[in-house]
């Protein structure tokens, strides 16, 4: 019968338990709907700011008709349905430090300035990915009312995203009507994103 030596077995034992959490490690992240939503804010989030940057300052109070939402009201209401629509669908309440009150116009109109609107919309998407990930996946089919509708949690945190890209879509349409070109078509972002669609048909 062989006889392991002491050294030798915790040696041994070190290095199986440092192979298992190296595999542990190396094994995908599981993806949930959650996941797969707050990696659509992140997206988002990143398009948003970056347009907000390259709009010019004199150009956040135009507006492409009276009574429509000018280019500042715009980025306000994206902050205001982040947080207005992660309560409604999560349950989780604005930070204090926000001043939601869940008054549209008053929040929509608060500012112009370019800054201050730049760090409303940053707080506010913090707010909504962890308002989505704090969401358990047995209250996906939970129902919520919306507007008067309801629909599951799930709808409403899909809702939550379709929101963003809906006003992502006219704050570029906004900013071609200014001669804004949005900064990822510029370079070799659009020149990549061209040959990958191409690749793709």
């Amino acid at each position: 019968m062989t006889t392991i030596k002491p050294l030798t077995l915790c040696l041994m034992l070190a290095f199986t338990l440092g192979a298992g959490a190296r595999a542990q490690a190396a094994a995908p992240a599981k993806s949930t709907l959650q996941t797969d939503l707050v990696g659509q804010v992140d997206y988002v989030e990143k398009e948003i700011l970056e347009l907000e940057e390259a709009v010019p300052q004199d150009k956040y109070t135009w507006r492409p008709a009276p009574g429509v939402r000018s280019i500042s009201e715009v980025y306000l209401h994206i902050a205001f349905g982040n947080y207005g629509l992660g309560k409604m669908m999560t349950g989780k309440a604005a930070p204090a430090d926000a001043k939601f009150d869940g008054d549209a116009k008053k929040w929509d109109a608060q500012t112009t300035d370019k800054a201050a609107i730049k760090k409303v919309l940053q707080a506010s998407f913090d707010y909504v990915r962890d308002a989505i990930k704090g969401v358990p996946d047995k209250d996906l089919d939970k129902k919520v009312n919306f507007f008067g509708h309801e629909i599951t949690t799930r709808s409403g945190l899909i809702t939550i995203v379709n929101h963003e890209h809906e006003h992502l879509g006219q704050s570029i349409a906004y900013a071609r009507a200014n001669k804004v070109t949005p900064p990822w078509s510029n370079g070799d972002k659009a020149e990549k994103m061209e040959k990958a669609e191409k690749a793709a048909k």
